[in-house]
């Protein structure tokens, strides 16, 4: 069994995953971290107004999910400074939108551990820019 750390103690993760299995293994994996999470939200109007009333510290998103791609819950969620990444079997898809300028772009074969991992990485990047403490 992996290690978990508490990397992510009560920081409020937003989860915008549609295949609902895969979706719970992120969100075990993100709450073994210590993690709040809102998710799997299987629809991009469920996380926009997730995104809109909830203060956010992080958030993994699949690009297509239910009600079209994520692209205005990303371009929000970049207004708002909140580190996310993206989960996807259309990784090209996203790049082309120019979703790899909002936030890293990864593939659905990535396992959830290091993908929690990743976020971790690019919520304290975005710490170190906008001098925002993470803990």
């Amino acid at each position: 069994m992996l290690e978990t750390s508490t990397d992510l103690k009560e920081k409020r993760i937003l989860l915008v995953e549609d295949e609902l299995f895969l979706g719970m293994d992120i969100k075990e994996t993100l709450e073994r971290s210590g993690a709040i999470v809102f998710g799997p939200i299987l629809d991009r109007s469920s996380a926009g107004r997730i995104a809109e009333f909830h203060d956010l510290d992080g958030a993994i998103l699949d690009l297509n999910v239910g009600g079209g791609d994520v692209s205005p819950v990303a371009a929000y969620l970049q207004e708002q400074s909140i580190a996310c990444l993206f989960y996807t079997g259309d990784a090209n898809r996203a790049s082309a939108i120019g979703l790899d300028k909002i936030g890293p772009v990864y593939e659905k074969s990535m396992r959830p551990e290091r993908l929690v991992q990743c976020l971790i990485e690019q919520m304290r990047k975005i710490e170190k820019r906008d001098q925002k403490p993470l803990n």
